[in-house]
C-alpha cells in the first residue's frame, strides 16, 4: 500500500525523469546547431563583420539554451535533498583552477580564511556553484576578470559574484528572479534558508548569496 508520502514523491520523480529524457533530446540538435555555427565561422572567416556577429550571435543563444536546461534541472534536484556540510571555498578553488585550465578564463578568487563549510542541499553544492560561474560566462557574457568572494556574515558565509557583462542585464535579473516554478539559483539558495539578492550597476552585474553554516 502506497503512503501518502510515497505518492506525493512519485510525481516529482516522475517529473525529474521527463525532465532528464527531454533535456537529452534537445540538446542533440543544439550541439548540432552549435557545430554548424563554428563551421560557418571558420568557413566565412572573411566574411562581412555582420555575418561573424551573426555566427556568434548563434552560438551564445545556444549556449545559453543549454544553460536555462541546467538550471530546470538544478531546480528539479533541490527538493528533497537534505542538507548537509559543504567546503565552499576548496569548490571555489577547484572550479576556478578548472577554467582557467580548460577555458582560460580569469577567475578572480578572493576567499577569507579559516571559513565554516555551509548548510546547504546535500550533494549539490559543487553543481550550484559551477551553475552560478556558468551563469556568468554563458548567459551574461561576463568579461574577465569574473570576481568571486567568499566571507563570513553572521552565522554563515556571503559569495559574491560579480563582472562586466554584454548581456542585458535586465535579462540577466528576469533568468535569477524567474517565475514559477523559479530558476535553479534560487530554488538551491531558499532551500539551505539563505538569501539572494542582485546588483545592476551599468554594465556590471553582481549576484549575492547568503547561505547559513553548519552546526559546528
Amino acid at each position: 500500500m502506497t503512503t501518502g508520502v510515497q505518492s506525493s514523491a512519485v510525481p516529482h520523480v516522475d517529473h525529474e525523469v521527463l525532465l532528464r529524457h527531454l533535456a537529452h533530446e534537445i540538446r542533440q540538435p543544439l550541439s548540432g546547431i552549435e557545430s554548424i555555427a563554428y563551421y560557418l565561422d571558420m568557413v566565412l572567416g572573411d566574411a562581412e563583420p555582420e555575418i561573424q556577429q551573426q555566427c556568434e550571435r548563434l552560438r551564445r543563444m545556444v549556449q545559453q539554451a543549454n544553460w536555462l536546461l541546467e538550471d530546470a534541472s538544478l531546480a528539479m534536484r533541490v527538493p528533497g535533498q537534505p542538507p548537509a556540510p559543504a567546503a565552499l571555498a576548496d569548490i571555489l578553488t577547484h572550479i576556478g583552477s578548472e577554467l582557467a585550465l580548460h577555458e582560460e578564463r580569469n577567475i578572480e578568487l578572493i576567499l577569507a580564511p579559516d571559513l565554516p563549510p555551509a548548510h546547504v542541499p546535500g550533494g549539490l553544492a559543487y553543481s550550484f556553484c559551477e551553475h552560478l560561474l556558468s551563469f556568468f560566462r554563458l548567459v551574461g557574457q561576463a568579461q574577465d576578470p569574473i570576481q568571486v568572494e567568499l566571507a563570513a556574515e553572521r552565522h554563515g558565509l556571503r559569495l559574491s559574484i560579480g563582472a562586466q557583462v554584454l548581456a542585458d542585464v535586465e535579462e540577466l535579473e528576469r533568468a535569477i528572479c524567474a517565475p514559477q516554478p523559479g530558476s535553479g539559483i534560487r530554488s538551491f539558495v531558499e532551500a539551505a534558508g539563505g538569501e539572494l539578492s542582485t546588483i545592476t550597476t551599468g554594465d556590471c552585474f553582481s549576484l549575492s548569496v547568503f547561505l547559513p553554516a553548519a552546526a559546528e
